[in-house]
């Protein structure tokens, strides 16, 4: 009888381990931030110049530093590159409990009609990546999905 609780013991034990890998590895894969809502956009002489977008930490994922975040961003078939991401209310960190708006600045493009692509690459967790066409007569404003 001894034997076999301790069998069954180990048992337990073993699942439990594989349950907490499962769960280590499937938070690893998501990503550990979100874009809450729309992308908005500022135009200036035609060109995309400007993007505000607010970001959470989905429910169950860790606080996230914003200064760990890179955004990479391109347009039209432009090389990719780093675009630094500012918080105008000051706020360091995203949590699940609120959003926190962020602004990319000196974008270069693209004109109405065209598409850009932006990644937001966490410290931890996958990346979240945007693909996005403003439509031909766009003049600024919200950004409506692709």
């Amino acid at each position: 009888a001894v034997f076999s609780y301790s069998l069954i013991g180990s048992g337990f034990f073993a699942s439990a381990k594989a349950q907490e890998a499962t769960g280590a590895g499937v938070k690893q894969a998501t990503s550990n931030v979100v874009v809450d809502g729309y992308l908005y956009g500022t135009m200036d002489s035609g060109k995309l110049k400007l993007l505000n977008f607010l970001i959470i930490v989905p429910d169950g994922n860790e606080p996230c530093d914003l200064s760990d975040i890179r955004y990479i961003y391109s347009h039209d078939g432009s090389s990719p590159q780093e675009i630094p991401g500012t918080s105008p209310s000051g706020i360091t960190s995203v949590t699940s409990d609120q959003s926190v708006q962020v602004s990319l600045d000196n974008l270069g493009g693209p004109a109405a009609g065209g598409t850009f692509t932006l990644e937001l690459k966490p410290k931890f967790g996958a990346s979240l990546l945007l693909t996005r066409k403003l439509s031909d007569g766009y003049t600024g404003g919200v950004i409506l999905t692709a």
